[in-house]
């Protein structure tokens, strides 16, 4: 999930089977989240060679094997034909029936900017200030090669000539590196993996302050990694030597649980009820004690410019996609309608997906719509059961060995739990609880409890 929203922190919390990247504002506020769990990380951005399997000439949608479980899709095969090998690009996981989608329009990323190698042109980021482009123009005119396409960064603020060309002088190596092994395949493969969540990081996000580590081997990974592609982070990223677990000591899992929840509560007894439906997400906007009908419009305004700004960071947070609609606390002032629209407007600007603020419509709803990019945060660690929402298997199993790891107290340690978290103990994340064993010098005793909702952790007896 893409980070939105100004960060002053990167808070990154390792444990086995799970690796959350949390984004903190200046205030403590969570505004950003990304997991990646083992048996689950995203293909973006993998490179592969591989070979047109099928075209479906009604959608000129065209089936290519890429060496991996599913086949990628191409929405334009235009000129394609099966049998036909090809070097593709990740660009979206596959979601559903769905397989992930490719395109032969390879980007290769950097910090500072993107190298499109089958591309001819050069393309500026449009938040990007008229002032810096024009100091920069010459710069990058330098640096560009007939024949190749380069697209700026936003985080090309942060860098200074020097870096821009060791920058894509290191990408044009990658690509024909890369050029290199494609020529070589002869049947469908991955010519290069995709990022981690690590390398991620570094490679889009920019931090006010800092990255923050709970793990020491991390830390030496991406000091290493920073002096390499992300000079601009070099010092700033530190190792989190606190007593308390690094979430628990800056609030974030209690910030985590809000996000899951439907009801979040604002001052004064105020509160969003947020409901992601198939269709669209409504978000009713709620007064409370603060009292409607004793309210001036100004009044009323001010307190829907503050609920408009909680909408738009849980929005972002959740990284709920699609259309949004949201019903603000009605205000009979034609003007101040208008005022409220901006505030949503100034809400999203720091979004960076692509989010478009229709209006408000007669009944007085805001509607908005935003870009889909990634998994919504609840599709991450919820799955509907029987009309309600619980956590997934996969979630409780992790939640469950990281509180085994912080667990006192003598005796062997026994994980109570519902069969599909046992399952996916012994399943996928295998692995993580064998690293769980290692890290305790104990085995831990999974027992099945059908009417268990989620996990117990105890110990019995002497170890």
């Amino acid at each position: 999930m893409a980070m939105s929203g100004e960060a002053e922190d990167i808070l990154i919390e390792i444990s086995p089977g799970e690796t959350r990247a949390a984004f903190v504002d200046g205030e403590g506020r969570l505004v950003g989240l990304q997991i990646e769990r083992m048996g689950e990380e995203s293909l973006v951005g993998a490179i592969c060679r591989g070979r047109v399997t099928r075209i479906e000439k009604a959608t000129q949608t065209a089936f290519v094997d890429i060496g991996l479980k599913a086949p990628g899709l191409v929405n334009r095969a235009q000129g394609l034909h099966e049998g036909e090998m090809l070097t593709v690009q990740v660009v979206r996981d596959a979601w559903g029936d769905k397989g992930p989608a490719v395109t032969a329009a390879v980007a290769l990323s950097g910090r500072y900017l993107v190298l499109r190698p089958t591309e001819d042109e050069i393309q500026w980021p449009r938040a990007l200030p008229a002032r810096l482009r024009r100091e920069r123009e010459a710069a990058v005119a330098g640096i560009a090669k007939e024949g190749e396409g380069l697209a700026l960064r936003s985080n090309l603020a942060l860098a200074d000539d020097g870096m821009l060309a060791a920058e894509v002088e290191r990408l044009r190596g990658s690509w024909q590196d890369i050029s290199t092994r494609a020529k070589e395949a002869r049947k469908p493969a991955v010519l290069c993996p995709a990022p981690g969540i690590a390398e991620r990081l570094l490679r889009d996000e920019a931090p006010g302050g800092g990255i923050v580590v709970d793990d020491r081997r991390l830390v030496a990974e991406l000091a290493a990694l920073a002096k390499r592609t992300a000079p601009d982070l070099a010092g700033r990223i530190a190792f989190h030597d606190g007593r308390r677990p690094l979430f628990d000591e800056r609030g974030v899992d209690e910030q985590i649980a809000e996000a899951l929840s439907r009801r979040v509560d604002l001052p004064r007894g105020a509160s969003l009820v947020i409901d992601e439906l198939e269709a669209l997400t409504a978000i009713d906007v709620n007064m409370g004690g603060a009292g409607v009908g004793r309210a001036s419009d100004d009044a009323i305004l001010s307190f829907n410019r503050t609920a408009a700004a909680e909408a738009a960071r849980h929005v972002m947070l959740r990284n709920i996609a699609g259309l949004i609609v949201i019903d603000f606390v009605s205000m009979r002032n034609k003007g101040n309608r208008r005022h409220l629209v901006e505030a949503v407007r100034r809400a999203f600007a720091h979004d960076r997906v692509v989010v478009d603020v229709l209006g408000m419509t007669p009944a007085g709803l805001v509607e908005v719509t935003r870009q889909r990019r990634g998994r919504s945060l609840a599709s991450l660690v919820c799955v509907p059961v029987h009309r309600e929402i619980e956590l997934q298997p996969e979630a409780l199993a992790c939640a469950a060995l990281r509180a085994a790891l912080r667990m006192l107290g003598a005796g062997r340690p026994v994980l109570r739990c519902r069969p599909s978290v046992a399952a996916a103990l012994r399943g996928s994340l295998a692995p993580a609880l064998a690293e769980t064993e290692r890290r305790l010098g104990q085995t831990i005793e999974v027992r099945e409890d059908p009417v268990c909702r989620e996990f117990e952790l105890l110990r019995e007896g002497r170890t």
